[in-house]
């Protein structure tokens, strides 16, 4: 879908704001759709829908527009939004089995885990070489989840035919699991060409589908227990190589189950760009979710990248692509999120807002950033630490005060002669520590994950 219109110099602008090249018959109705831009002193726009294929003949329904209106307090009804979805209720409640005097008795409030995921994608060489001890610092210092950028990819892992490289992945999520981590896989397969193993190009259907049916077996079979997501068909609304070299198009579905049967445990992902960094891919991407719920397929999350291509972020805009894929009714991860500025100020104000709106928004389980240092970033950018130290910038200070405080409960509360306390957290593991003048009289580690949740301790 494009949008047209003449700006008041008399400049005439064409816009695409909406892709949606792989539909099929059997889809039947499907929206297509999408959000854009007017400048000011604009007074009439055109939306036409354009078809490659000119022999395709489709019917429109019909068409709506709506404006998105500007919200100038969304960060207050972000903040109450996280309030309400991020925390829950703890009652505790001091019990004694001789007399209790609680004057003098603190009790800290720890969190040790957070429910909702705060990861970072990583480089597989930098955490089984001991020489990279800084970029394994901040690594297990400053996030929970990761996920390996290219070392479980089929193309990297398998340059030549029936010559597989498991090594450098699976050592690399036995080193961050070592400490604690949980990890995500990424991708199972990635259908756009230029992402595939060459050697693929050329190959039968019939011997395509076997390769594809070995790829699912042998990587499970290294990988079992070991990962918590994969991400199944890698960017599926941009590359199809699989459904045009199989009889049949819907093997996206298929992989899912194959995965699923192999290993139940494992949630499955789409994984998608242009969804909130554009609105090229949102509705599309939506339209795929639901289609793959009512066929039953095995698939837990839909990913979005979260490319940014800079500092300067329409949250309106933001908040209506988030709502419109959450429109599928599944869960949303955000994979691969980057901010590109130079500027680190502006990168860490971006990053500020950008966290608070998908940290709010009650469909969105867990944030990862595609990279953290300049010295193993695609684009340098994007960095939030920087130099051989893997210093903290601006915007890596940003991240650690968001990751650190904003976003986590460390709290102390003195009884003074009080026996219960009744606090808002946020969700997740926690140890309780009681000190009676000073001196720790006991812990307890809990797991907090529903509201108005209720611990007796007994000192």
């Amino acid at each position: 879908m494009f949008v047209t219109y003449k700006t008041t110099d008399g400049t005439s602008h064409y816009k695409q704001f909406a892709n949606d090249q792989y539909h099929q018959k059997e889809f039947n109705w499907e929206e297509i759709g999408g959000d854009f831009y007017i400048p000011s002193g604009v007074s009439s726009a055109k939306v036409y829908i354009q078809i490659n294929d000119h022999s395709v003949v489709y019917t429109l329904d019909h068409a709506s527009c709506q404006q998105i209106p500007h919200d100038s307090q969304w960060q207050i009804k972000a903040t109450d939004r996280i309030e309400n979805t991020r925390k829950g209720r703890l009652n505790i409640k001091i019990t004694s089995d001789g007399q209790l005097d609680t004057n003098g008795l603190i009790v800290q409030i720890k969190q040790t885990k957070s429910k909702f995921a705060f990861g970072t994608a990583f480089r597989a060489q930098y955490v089984t070489d001991s020489i990279h001890k800084a970029y394994q610092d901040f690594l297990y210092n400053n996030f929970e989840w990761v996920v390996p950028e290219n070392s479980l990819k089929w193309k990297q892992m398998e340059w030549s035919r029936g010559h597989v490289n498991y090594d450098k992945g699976i050592d690399a999520v036995k080193a961050v699991k070592a400490h604690g981590m949980k990890v995500r896989g990424h991708n199972m397969f990635w259908g756009v060409p230029s992402r595939l193993p060459r050697w693929l190009t050329g190959l039968s259907s019939t011997e395509l589908l076997q390769e594809l049916y070995d790829r699912v077996n042998g990587m499970i079979a290294k990988s079992r227990g070991m990962l918590e997501h994969w991400d199944v068909n890698n960017e599926n609304l941009h590359g199809d190589f699989f459904e045009q070299h199989l009889p049949n198009p819907n093997v996206t579905n298929d992989m899912f189950r194959w995965i699923h049967n192999a290993e139940p445990n494992v949630k499955l992902f789409l994984n998608e760009f242009n969804v909130v960094s554009s609105s090229i891919s949102t509705t599309a991407y939506t339209n795929q979710g639901k289609r793959f719920r009512i066929d039953k397929v095995p698939i837990y999350g839909m990913g979005i990248q979260s490319h940014l291509p800079s500092s300067t972020i329409n949250m309106d805009s933001l908040k209506y692509r988030l709502d419109k894929v959450a429109e599928s009714g599944l869960p949303i991860w955000i994979t691969e999120l980057t901010i590109m500025d130079s500027n680190e100020s502006n990168k860490a104000a971006a990053l500020e807002d950008v966290m608070t709106m998908f940290f709010s928004h009650p469909a969105i389980e867990g944030i990862l950033l595609w990279g953290f240092w300049d010295g193993a970033a695609y684009d340098r950018r994007l960095a939030l630490a920087t130099g051989s130290s893997v210093t903290p910038n601006a915007a890596g200070r940003k991240w650690q005060e968001l990751f650190h405080q904003r976003f986590r409960t460390n709290e102390t509360h003195a009884l003074s002669g009080q026996t219960s306390i009744s606090q808002k957290v946020f969700y997740g593991d926690y140890q309780l520590i009681f000190r009676k003048n000073g001196v720790i009289v006991h812990t307890e580690n809990i797991n907090m994950d529903q509201d108005g949740q209720n611990i007796i301790i007994n000192l």
